[in-house]
């Protein structure tokens, strides 16, 4: 396949035939001296670098955009990037030509921004530079990519919705990786943590392999980012969607927009409640598992690059709570204290209110979104055309409303399937009762303005429906030929109010009102978002009542509404939201201009019918996985409460051994278990013959030093290598060391002895020599001041191969001077004492 690889190409090939016969060296310790210990290569008193290449940071390979979601400082670097960086080495497999597979890792650190980062094994042939000279330099020859296209991932990926499904960095954090003995692939994931078992190309061959807590009979570990977890699938589902949108053209990442008591922060002060949630929490309901609330994290879905728009808050204090959680908007049955509280904010904490405010007044839609929920529900009568004046006296920066479709496919204005008699009368005064009610979709719009006044006033004193509150609504409904300004509007009607209000207060009887210009250009610029109300629990209710298809169906509710807000010209103003994953997914699809928001949230069905709610979409109506999200999984209340999470984060499978005989694997956990000391590390024995794991665990005790591990590998029966560390970069002093392992009894710790500290190699001949101005740890003696070091592999006795993990563009330990980003290098240690690698 072809790459676009840096260094350029007139100078890969001048390096090409050095590569073969440098990695043909490499195989017996990288030069041709027969003399020393016996097996070609010389003899050394100390661990001595005896061979390095280096591949530079800032090269690429064939693929699409990537790192359109990294943040922070790039030491330089411009992201996003135009295809796909080769880096993040994690683990290394030697292939029979001489040539090296190499794994690339989740990317660029995290869940939340590696989702354009495809998951890929590299095949390099390095030209090492030795004593005898060579090149220093790796070509690149051309990769695989991990994929699923038969579906063996249940939980939502980034490339759900294509035909490939190419994994990415937002799915798996692959680690380490070992070849079986018939070919295939396996690798170590850290956010399950899991096994996942591919065939040589890279194509998953089933589901991924959980790691069982042995010490808690029926549970797995866990770590924070695992996807059969609530906490952890928010991101995973926007991810899906969005790159679902792009696909189609869009270009506007949807919208995340989750019921605000279930989220999670902790920032500026401000914490969340886990049992925030009347039916989680504190208080569990009969027929329900005990859940945490607070599973949708603010902070973890808005570095993804999502806009947080929650919904809905009446109370001033809790506005303010979650403006200082950091949430992009706010939808409100109240929008006077929206106003308000958005205007008192103090955003940098300088001690002045109004920071997202614009110098004439306006909240400043770049930095909040300030929603009236169906106007402005606790002011005026809902889902009106008076409800959405009263949102624009309130200088709301969206309207915020409910569609459903007439018998004669009119989008109108309505939360409910029904024309509800809480909130509706008959214009001929003839009695109207629950059991009077009818469907939308049973009526053509004409019969449900001609028939209904939806003025009924129940939210409250301070909802009111005084004609003279709503001059504009009241002229437009007259202009219509409408009975009252109260009758139900079709969508349409929205758009036409907003025209005549602009109208109104520029030249008509509003320019005189003392706010008329910040209504005027507030209005002119005024967004729209409106909910296709498929409930969607369509077929009963928490009470047992039937109700078929209470609505039209997904596609020509999706339709009919993109229809009217393309025909207006709006694309670009109005969002299509909805509870109803399908409709979204079919805006996507057929008027990609039009922004989408997914709305998440449990009012749940449980056995107290009497409170049970059937309006949102993380529980079907058996309690199961739920349909309504579009076939993305959503673990419904497998939280924290019931699946604690005991790896930490980054605390999963950073190293793999395979046994000599290739029958078993060794996964190494990075980070030691909750539960266990800050010392302890974990490996686990899995066998490949029964995909199980067998029980047998051994026990790692990092260095007083140590932090973490980079790698682990066996070279026979029971001796290994694993890579130790710190977290240090560009410090001479770092912790960078390899140990020798003996696995012992099951149980035990295992025994491990100092093998060589990559801080203090040997390099009397030079071979470091040079670098930039400002390198550090170059000459002799030579180090390896890495933040990550992350792949060790014996290339015989007495020679091994080490490679780092340059975590481009992030890390800077060897180029303090410049601050430029690592490069990947690839060395060669000579060890004075020869392995049994035969025992």
């Amino acid at each position: 396949m072809r790459l676009s690889v840096f260094p350029s190409r007139r100078t890969r090939a001048a390096l090409a035939s050095a590569a073969v016969a440098a990695l043909l060296l490499a195989a017996c310790g990288g030069d041709d001296n027969d003399s020393g210990n016996g097996n070609g290569t010389p003899a050394v008193t100390a661990p001595t670098l005896v061979g390095r290449a280096v591949l530079p940071a800032a090269t690429f390979a064939s693929g699409p955009q990537s790192g359109r979601y990294v943040t922070g400082d790039l030491n330089g670097q411009t992201a996003p990037f135009a295809s796909q960086p080769v880096q993040g080495f994690s683990a290394v497999l030697r292939n029979p030509d001489g040539s090296f597979m190499v794994m690339a890792d989740n990317g660029y650190g995290s869940l939340e921004n590696s989702a354009d980062f495809n998951l890929r094994v590299y095949t390099v042939a390095p030209a090492f530079k030795t004593a005898a000279g060579g090149a220093g330099s790796v070509a690149v020859r051309s990769f695989i990519e991990l994929k699923d296209p038969n579906k063996h991932v249940k939980f939502a990926i980034a490339n759900q919705f294509t035909s490939e499904r190419v994994l990415t960095g937002a799915d798996f954090d692959i680690e380490s990786m070992q070849r079986g003995s018939d070919g295939t692939l396996w690798f170590g994931d850290e956010f399950g943590p899991f096994l996942l078992h591919t065939d040589a190309n890279g194509v998953l061959l089933e589901a991924p392999i959980p790691l069982p807590d042995f010490e808690n009979a029926g549970k797995e570990i866990r770590s924070p980012q695992n996807p059969f977890n609530e906490e952890a699938t928010p991101v995973r589902i926007m991810n899906a969607v969005r790159a679902h949108a792009f696909a189609h053209g869009g270009t506007r990442a949807p919208v995340f927009a989750p019921y605000y008591v279930q989220l999670k922060y902790d920032v500026n002060g401000v914490k969340s409640s886990p049992d925030a949630h009347y039916a989680r929490g504190g208080n569990p309901q009969p027929g329900l598992v005990p859940a945490v609330s607070d599973t949708l994290d603010v902070a973890s879905v808005k570095a993804a690059g999502y806009s947080v728009v929650t919904w809905t808050v009446n109370d001033s204090a809790r506005m303010t709570e979650l403006l200082k959680a950091g949430v992009n908007g706010i939808i409100s049955d109240r929008p006077d204290l929206l106003y308000a509280a958005v205007a008192a904010f103090d955003a940098n904490g300088d001690g002045k209110a109004g920071d997202y405010l614009t110098a004439d007044g306006l909240i400043d839609a770049a930095r909040f979104d300030a929603q009236g929920h169906r106007g402005a529900r606790d002011l005026r009568p809902e889902n009106t055309l008076p409800a959405m004046e009263a949102a624009l006296d309130n200088l709301m920066t969206t309207l915020e409303t409910d569609v459903g479709i007439t018998a004669d496919g009119v989008a109108v204005l309505k939360h409910d399937p029904y024309i509800e008699s809480v909130k509706c009368r008959r214009a001929d005064g003839a009695p109207y009762g629950t059991a009077d009610e009818v469907l939308i979709k049973n009526l053509t719009a004409a019969q449900i303005q001609s028939t209904y006044i939806c003025d009924k006033l129940f939210r409250g004193p301070s909802q009111r429906n005084d004609l003279a509150l709503s001059p504009v609504s009241a002229a437009v409904a007259a202009g219509k030929g409408y009975a009252s300004p109260y009758v139900v509007p079709r969508a349409q009607d929205v758009f036409d109010l907003v025209s005549a209000y602009v109208a109104y207060y520029s030249t008509g009887a509003g320019q005189g009102h003392p706010q008329a210009a910040q209504r005027v250009k507030n209005a002119q610029a005024v967004r729209f978002n409106l909910e296709t109300k498929l409930n969607p629990r369509s077929d009963k209710d928490g009470k047992g009542n039937v109700y078929k298809d209470r609505t039209v169906g997904a596609e020509p509710m999706a339709d009919t509404l993109a229809g009217v807000i393309s025909a207006a010209g709006m694309a670009q103003r109005a969002d299509i939201q909805s509870f109803d994953f399908r409709t979204l997914l079919r805006v996507q699809e057929k008027f990609p201009a039009i922004r989408t928001v997914y709305l998440f949230g449990d009012f749940p069905i449980y056995g107290d019918a009497a409170n049970s709610d059937d309006g949102t979409n993380m529980q079907d109506e058996a309690g199961a996985n739920t349909p309504w999200m579009a076939g993305l999984y959503w673990p419904y209340r497998a939280t924290v409460t019931s699946n604690p999470m005991r790896a930490r984060r980054s605390g999963g499978f950073e190293g793999m051994a395979i046994s000599p005989d290739g029958n078993k694997l060794y996964p190494l956990l990075e980070l030691p278990l909750a539960g266990h000391d800050g010392k302890t590390l974990l490996i686990s024995e899995f066998d490949i013959a029964t995909r199980r794991y067998t029980g047998v665990q051994y026990k790692y005790r990092l260095d007083d030093k140590g932090t973490n591990i980079g790698d682990f590998i066996l070279f026979n029966a029971s001796e290994g290598i694993v890579i130790e560390r710190d977290g240090s970069q560009g410090d001479l002093n770092g912790f960078k060391k390899l140990f020798q392992v003996t696995l012992g009894k099951p149980g035990d710790y295992v025994a491990k002895s100092e093998l060589a500290n990559l801080m203090a190699l040997r390099d009397p001949s030079g071979i470091s020599a040079g670098g930039a101005p400002g390198d550090v740890a170059l000459g002799d003696p030579f180090g390896m001041p890495f933040n990550t070091i992350e792949d060790v592999l014996v290339l015989d006795a007495t020679t091994l191969l080490v490679i780092d993990d340059n975590n481009f563009p992030f890390s800077v330990g060897r180029h303090v001077g410049s601050k430029m980003p690592d490069d990947s290098e690839f060395i060669q240690i000579r060890l004075p004492r020869a392995l049994n690698l035969g025992g």
